[in-house]
């Protein structure tokens, strides 16, 4: 057993907040499905990694500082880890970027940039600033936090470990269009 037994992984945030459902069978029946979409992102991430890796420097704010790939994070407050893509390290503090296959943002993005930011701050980092990588347009967006993100996390980590202990099935997505493409779809016979 490690110190990090029964935390989330960053992503569960993600997954939860495009549907609740798919946490569910993840954390609690234990069903991970691997899709070719999913394969395909992993690919491809995982290239741009390898050529971001060769240049000298990626992120257009940030002049100088040290690049560190595939950082570990973890919030032993908010009992969760994360795999950050890129940390970059200069002597006023760190920029964190996570790269992304899809353009696209389902919603998901800041919260996701914020858990990484709090586990940051929480192991002793100043973040100057977040951003999203976009692999499709090879672009940069900085991340903008709401005042109310830290709450909503908080609120989000709450659900997941509730439903954890609970072993309570949520309710499906609200946007039913998101049920006709998803892998756990024929899981949910109460939605079609």
């Amino acid at each position: 057993m490690t110190e990090t037994d029964g935390y989330l992984r960053v992503n569960e945030l993600k997954n939860a907040l495009y549907c609740p459902r798919i946490s569910y069978y993840t954390l609690c029946l234990n069903i991970d499905r691997e899709t070719d979409l999913s394969k395909g992102g992993i690919r491809e991430e995982q290239t741009t990694k390898h050529r971001m890796k060769r240049r000298k420097g990626a992120l257009h704010a940030v002049h100088e500082g040290e690049r560190h790939f595939d950082v570990a994070l973890v919030s032993h407050s908010h009992k969760f880890v994360g795999r950050l893509d890129e940390m970059v390290e200069t002597e006023r503090g760190v920029y964190l970027i996570d790269y992304k296959d899809a353009e696209r943002d389902y919603g998901y993005r800041a919260m996701q940039m914020l858990a990484y930011k709090v586990a940051a701050e929480e192991m002793g980092w100043t973040v100057l600033g977040c951003y999203i990588y976009a692999i499709p347009t090879q672009t940069y967006e900085e991340i903008a936090f709401k005042r109310a993100g830290l709450a909503q996390l908080e609120q989000l980590l709450q659900m997941l470990h509730a439903m954890i202990e609970g072993e309570a099935c949520p309710p499906p997505a609200k946007q039913l269009g998101k049920c006709q493409v998803c892998q756990y779809a024929r899981f949910c016979n109460d939605v079609f």
